[in-house]
């Protein structure tokens, strides 16, 4: 080949090498930029990454190859796909198994944590991230280490371990080969785990020093890359809060993603600002947003949990059908095997047939030469001989080759059938196992469950048996009063007793639902009787208990209350009101002193007052599960409704007062599921 051929070809493959780089290029800038967008459809993501795949593994570049595959797990992940992710990381992890590709397992073992972090299984996604963290170091020390270590930083800020957090920042900070993306990711985990001040034992001083160091770093890394990351908002909201410019720290706390972290910034905000009102108002709407993100999280978590169920199901039945499948294909093979067989055994007979055919013509010619040509008969009967023994020996060594052949044949369509059928079935037993363990497990949340609902149940009775129930007749006094739970426990309370000629009383809600509240719930029932018992006002009641409950409070629940005093003989009533609605008298709502609710901050001093000549008055006390209860189109009950009706029930008992709200509520509703608990007190002097 001449010296300009040579450099012809060098050329045209140069060329096709480079153009094959480009394309790669261009579906890796897609990828990226579809993974991006909130709005990319998952057939066009597929597609690409797809293309990309086949690209990379034709070019030899692993690395691409399997982010390229770990990016499919992850986008379906963050588009509530979890399952589906898990599913494909581990094909990935099956597939570098098979191949012997290092990288491959560590990609598969990384992206399997991030998953499981994003379902709420933070115990076992550190776990699994540590894994992937200690394999990278043991096989190929210099990749960087920064993306699973932000990982774990990630975990550690949503369970409030600052310090921890701290610690994995910086450990993805100190690695020389960090992106700037993972680096400003970092800084600014790092200045929102410094602002939770309550685990720092340093003075303001030394705390807002290191967050401005931090955050001055962070600033310098985030102009260098020309945008902001996810956690900015946060970052830039504490930075406004320690310089105590709390209105502009409000307005960026609107920009914060999530709203339940949106609601928690401007709660604390309020707090700083001394306005406790609007501060009771945030942590409200942050307890009901907590507990429906908290009931649609767990639907959606049982949702994946059965179709995982489900897709188990149909894929042992696809591999079931697969081996029928396949054994019918092994029975035909079988069929054809001993087809052939009888086949070589006709052959061999037919060929022992014309042997003897073969010798019986050389006999027949031997005797013909002894009659004719009596002169050579020996010479005859030599070649005739040499003829026959040739032809034999040729005939012999065919046979020979062919049942070699055949035998050769039938022992490799054998081993064949064995080794496919060993397979076969172990693969059927590691199904029936698989299937085993997934019936296993879901009879024992089924029994869980039972045994859940049957505490609930029994908690149910234990928490409707600390209210009374039992209303005296009174000859100065009509008093009745209802609690009905919107789950099978709830927060809602009320009480009364009398003692002294005096009838003391309270009603109150709980904030949040479920078992937490009725906890809380049983503990200010029997705080109010214990010290409403010492005959202390309803403002020293109120102190005393908000001392109790706010002690150790780390849940931040809390409970408004109104507590009252009737002096039975005079009409007059003494009350404190703890960020509780407003009550009603004669259909009027009556304003009153304003307090914060029972629990939320320490060393509080409440306030209280009286009303006189209470006596042929009507009062009616509620919990917000009444006036905010919604109907199918989500329209709610409202004051205005329960103020016209109160009015039209000012001349009935406290009883029918009662019952008539109850079923004019449940008119309204019609059928919608309940969403908060409803208590109602109604207490008329005679």
């Amino acid at each position: 080949m001449t010296t300009f051929a040579l450099f012809g070809l060098y050329f045209c493959l140069s060329v096709m090498a480079q153009g094959n780089t480009d394309g790669i290029k261009q579906l890796q800038k897609q990828m990226y930029d579809l993974y991006s967008s909130r709005r990319t459809p998952l057939e066009q993501f597929m597609d690409v990454t797809n293309r990309l795949k086949e690209a990379t593994l034709k070019a030899g570049d692993t690395h691409l190859f399997y982010r390229t595959w770990s990016n499919q797990a992850l986008f379906h992940a963050n588009n509530q796909r979890r399952n589906k992710g898990l599913q494909i990381a581990k094909e990935l992890q099956e597939y570098a198994l098979n191949h012997d590709d290092k990288f491959g397992i560590f990609s598969g073992t990384y992206v399997t944590g991030c998953i499981l972090s994003m379902m709420g299984n933070y115990e076992q996604a550190r776990n699994t991230l540590k894994e992937a963290i200690d394999y990278q170091h043991e096989h190929f020390p210099q990749e960087s280490l920064a993306a699973p270590y932000l990982e774990l930083a990630k975990i550690e800020y949503a369970q409030t371990h600052p310090l921890r957090t701290i610690h994995y920042a910086d450990l993805a900070l100190k690695d020389p080969a960090i992106e700037p993306r993972h680096q400003l990711n970092a800084l600014s985990l790092k200045c929102l785990a410094i602002a939770d001040t309550a685990n720092y034992k340093i003075g303001a001083k030394e705390y807002k020093a290191r967050f401005n160091e931090v955050y001055a770093e962070r600033e310098k890394v985030k102009e260098k890359l020309g945008r902001d990351g996810l956690y900015g908002p946060r970052v830039e909201c504490w930075r406004l809060i320690n310089n105590e410019e709390y209105e502009k720290a409000l307005e960026q706390a609107n920009k914060i993603n999530s709203k339940l972290a949106q609601l928690e910034m401007k709660q604390m905000i309020y707090k700083r600002m001394g306005d406790y009102k609007n501060a009771y108002n945030v942590t409200r709407w942050h307890s009901k947003i907590r507990d429906s993100v908290n009931s649609a999280r767990n639907g959606h978590l049982l949702m994946e949990m059965t179709s995982a169920l489900d897709m188990g199901r149909v894929e042992l039945e696809a591999k079931e059908l697969r081996l029928r499948n396949q054994q019918m294909q092994l029975d035909h093979i079988a069929d054809e095997l001993k087809q052939k067989q009888l086949t070589e055994e006709a052959l061999n007979l037919t060929l022992k047939n014309q042997k003897i055919e073969l010798e019986n013509a050389a006999t027949q010619l031997k005797n013909d030469s002894l009659e004719v040509r009596n002169k050579n008969l020996k010479l005859s009967e030599y070649m005739s001989k040499m003829e026959a023994q040739q032809h034999a020996e040729r005939t012999h060594h065919m046979m020979m080759l062919a049942g070699a052949f055949i035998a050769v044949l039938t022992i490799g369509y054998m081993a064949f059938y064995l080794y496919r059928r060993q397979r076969a079935a172990k693969r059927l037993q590691e199904a029936h196992r698989q299937l085993q363990v997934a019936y296993d497990q879901l009879e024992e949340h089924t029994i869980a469950r039972e045994r859940m609902a049957s505490e609930l149940r029994i908690a149910r009775d234990i928490q409707m048996g600390m209210v009374p129930r039992v209303f005296p007749q009174h000859p100065h006094f009509d008093l009745y009063a209802m609690m009905e739970p919107a789950k099978a426990v709830g927060g809602d309370l009320y009480d009364f007793f009398l003692q002294d000629n005096k009838l003391y009383f309270c009603i109150g809600d709980v904030s949040g639902k479920g078992v937490p509240a009725s906890m809380l719930m049983s503990v200010a029932v029997n705080l109010f009787r214990t010290f409403a018992k010492d005959g202390l006002q309803p403002e020293h009641i109120a102190t005393k208990l908000n001392d109790a409950l706010s002690a150790d409070n780390e849940s931040g629940m809390f409970v408004t209350m109104f507590i009252g005093i009737a002096h039975l003989e005079t009409g007059r009533m003494d009350i404190c009101n703890a960020g509780h609605n407003p009550p009603l008298i004669d259909g009027e709502y009556i304003e009153v002193e304003p307090n914060a609710p029972i629990g939320l901050w320490p060393e509080l001093e409440y306030a209280g007052e009286h009303w006189n000549e209470m006596k042929g008055k009507t009062l009616l006390l509620y919990t917000d599960g009444l006036n905010e209860a919604e109907n199918k189109r989500q329209e709610q009950y409202g004051d205005d409704r329960l103020q016209m009706q109160a009015k039209h029930l000012t001349h009935e008992s406290a009883q029918q007062t009662i019952e008539s709200l109850k079923k004019n509520v449940t008119h309204f509703v019609d059928g919608a599921e309940p969403s908060d608990d409803m208590t109602m007190l109604c207490l008329k002097l005679l």
